[in-house]
């Protein structure tokens, strides 16, 4: 952990420096649940952050010691486990009431139909969950209680997120959200994903796909636009700025963590929507 911080200090200053333009930042978790993938989206920080959690079946039998949501009765952390730690205590920092809304995705209810967006918490009402723990108290809880089931679809969890976004716009707030999504990569609805991300561009809204297993990711580095050629949607509309970062987890490249190359782009994207908007610094 003292390493992953000394190789935060950049970031970290960079992150701080955000919330001199008066923005608030909340994350929102939303694990996926079909027999393949985890999504996390985590709410409310000096950086908003959204998490979501994929469940898919392709993750396999959770009973199973060879599923990527096998839960190790020796308390060794599985794949998705392992993400949500290393990610989110880096971004809990930024979170200021570390209160966390959490959905899941790509599951079967025990009194309901598959849904691809629903309270990780079990509650009807509400989603949040308090701290890290809590994400991971909900996690564990989820899959008892739900089967996992196909297909894997981005498209409602990155809406439900552009919702909450434009929300908060519309009510004047300063708030920037990011999602955070854990997935193994096998994207069904690629194309109503692009629509949705083009439309959440213009939105306090940043995304970040964690890739675990070992899934071929090619539909995942088309999301994110480090080529340089931003996302068009299906009506031809060219996403305004770019908001996707997507690192695999398993990779691990020149003494940089999973966590540096995920929120590489974080400030960046941050402050390419404050300036658009001519956001000034709260003084």
């Amino acid at each position: 952990m003292d390493l992953l911080v000394a190789n935060f200090v950049g970031l970290e200053a960079k992150l701080a420096g955000l919330t001199k333009v008066g923005q608030y930042v909340k994350t929102v978790l939303g694990p996926q649940f079909t027999l393949r993938n985890h999504l996390w989206v985590p709410q409310n920080s000096n950086l908003l952050r959204p998490f979501s959690d994929s469940t898919a079946a392709s993750n396999g039998n959770p009973r199973l010691p060879d599923s990527l949501h096998f839960i190790d009765p020796s308390g060794r952390p599985n794949a998705y486990q392992r993400a949500i730690v290393e990610v989110g205590e880096v971004l809990q920092f930024y979170d200021s009431d570390k209160r966390f809304p959490t959905w899941g995705f790509g599951a079967r209810p025990i009194d309901g139909p598959v849904s691809h967006c629903f309270n990780l918490n079990g509650s009807s009402h509400y989603c949040e969950v308090e701290g890290i723990q809590g994400i991971m108290m909900a996690y564990t809880s989820a899959l008892h209680n739900v089967s996992l089931a196909g297909p894997t679809l981005f498209g409602p969890v990155i809406s439900t997120a552009a919702l909450i976004a434009s929300q908060s716009v519309a009510n004047g707030g300063r708030k920037y959200f990011v999602l955070l999504i854990i997935t193994d990569g096998v994207v069904t609805d690629l194309q109503e994903t692009k629509d949705a991300i083009v439309k959440a561009s213009d939105l306090p809204l940043s995304i970040l796909i964690v890739g675990v297993g070992g899934a071929d990711f090619k539909e995942m580095e088309v999301l994110d636009a480090d080529k340089g050629e931003r996302l068009e949607s299906s009506y031809g509309r060219v996403a305004s700025r770019d908001i996707v970062q997507f690192v695999p987890f398993r990779e691990v490249q020149s003494g940089f963590s999973v966590v540096q190359a995920l929120l590489a782009e974080l400030p960046t994207q941050f402050l390419t929507y404050v300036r658009s908007r001519n956001i000034q610094p709260s003084l």
